[in-house]
C-alpha cells in the first residue's frame, strides 16, 4: 500500500504539471434499470498516457455487476493492457482488479494527507467489502488513526471487518449498526458502496470533517458537496460524467467553477489542501485511468520487463485462477 500511494501521488504530479494524456472514462451500462440488457451491470473504458520518467500508454477496461457477490464473483473485475508509447506494441495484458482495488485506496490516502487534519483519529467507513478494507490501509498508512468505525447494510460483513481489520492494521474496530453512529464525531468519512442513494448526512458531520466519496454513484446528502467548505474533485472531467456529483451536474445545481480544486493542483501546490482546523473538505475520487495505467507501467517496468521468467510465472499463476 505504501508503494501504491506514492504512485498514486507521482501520477497525480504528472497531471499537475501536464505530463498525462486521458480521455474522460466511456460508459457501457448494462444496468438493471434498461429495458435492454437488464443485467445490472457496467463497464468503463479508461485508457491514459503518462509521460516523465513513467512513459507509457495503455487502457483499463473495467466493469462492476451487483449481482457477482451471490455467485460467488468479485463485484468488480477488470483487465489492463499496456502499450510501449512509441511504438504501441503491446508490452502486456494485466489483471486489472488488484490494481484497480490498491490504486483506489490508495487514492484514498493521498487525498486524507492533502486533505484531512494532521491530528485525525477516528475514521469512519460506510462499506465493509474489499474497497473498505483497502481505504483503511491506506489511510492508516498516512494518518495516526486510533479508530475505524465501519458500518454496512450486512452486519455480519461489519463483524467479519472488525475480526479481519483490527488485529492487522494495530487499531480499535468498532462495527456500528448505523452509518449515523459511526460518522458522528469522526474524523475523516469514506462511502465505498455500490448504493446510489444519501448514505450520510451533512448534520452528522462535525466541524473540520474530511469526507471521501469514492463510490460510482450519489453517496452522500447533495448538501455536503454543495456546502462544504472545500469541494474537491480527482478529475472534473470524470466527475461530471459518472459518480457522487453527477446528478447535481445534471440537475444544474453544481458547476465546475465551484469546485476548489482538482487533486493534482493541490499535489503540485497550485491550489491549497487543509488551510484551518474548522474547515468541511468533501472530496469525490472516481477514480482516473492513469492512476491505473501508471501503477501497472511501473510495476511492468520494474519487475516483469526483460525478465522472461517472472512473466511466464505470473501468467502460470493467473492462469491457475
Amino acid at each position: 500500500m505504501k508503494k501504491s500511494i506514492e504512485l498514486v501521488e507521482k501520477v497525480y504530479e504528472a497531471h499537475g504539471r501536464d505530463q498525462v494524456l486521458m480521455p474522460a472514462k466511456i460508459t457501457l451500462d448494462t444496468g438493471e434499470g434498461n429495458d435492454w440488457p437488464p443485467y445490472g451491470g457496467s463497464y468503463n473504458a479508461m485508457p491514459a498516457y503518462i509521460g516523465g520518467d513513467v512513459d507509457i500508454s495503455g487502457i483499463k477496461w473495467v466493469w462492476g455487476f451487483n449481482d457477482n457477490r451471490a455467485k460467488g464473483i468479485p463485484y468488480i473485475g477488470g483487465v489492463i493492457i499496456l502499450n510501449e508509447a512509441r511504438t504501441g506494441e503491446v508490452l502486456a495484458i494485466m489483471d486489472g482488479s488488484y490494481i484497480t482495488d490498491i490504486r483506489t485506496g490508495a487514492s484514498a490516502g493521498v487525498a486524507a494527507k492533502y486533505l484531512a487534519g494532521k491530528a485525525s483519529k477516528v475514521l469512519a467507513i460506510i462499506g465493509a467489502g474489499v474497497q473498505g478494507k483497502m481505504n483503511a490501509r491506506a489511510v492508516c498508512e498516512e494518518m495516526p488513526i486510533e479508530e475505524i468505525r465501519i458500518a454496512d447494510i450486512r452486519p455480519e460483513a461489519t463483524a467479519a471487518y472488525a475480526e479481519e481489520m483490527g488485529p492487522e492494521l494495530g487499531v480499535k474496530v468498532v462495527p456500528c449498526a448505523s452509518n449515523e453512529e459511526a460518522c458522528r464525531g469522526a474524523d475523516i468519512i469514506i462511502t465505498v458502496t455500490i448504493a446510489d442513494e444519501p448514505l450520510v448526512r451533512m448534520d452528522w458531520l462535525k466541524p473540520g470533517c474530511t469526507v471521501l466519496s469514492l463510490g460510482s454513484f450519489q453517496e452522500l446528502d447533495e448538501e455536503i458537496p454543495l456546502k462544504a467548505d472545500k469541494l474537491v474533485v480527482d478529475n472534473w472531467e470524470q466527475n461530471a460524467h459518472r459518480g457522487e456529483l453527477v446528478k447535481l451536474v445534471h440537475a444544474g445545481k453544481l458547476k465546475e467553477e465551484q469546485v476548489h480544486a482538482e487533486m493534482p493542483d493541490i499535489v503540485t501546490g497550485r491550489k491549497c489542501g487543509r488551510e484551518n482546523d474548522t474547515e468541511i473538505i468533501c472530496a469525490c475520487i472516481i477514480g482516473m485511468g492513469s492512476t491505473d495505467i501508471g501503477t501497472a507501467g511501473v510495476l511492468y517496468k520494474e519487475y516483469f520487463a526483460g525478465n522472461e521468467a517472472l512473466t511466464t510465472f505470473a501468467f502460470r499463476e493467473y492462469n491457475k485462477r
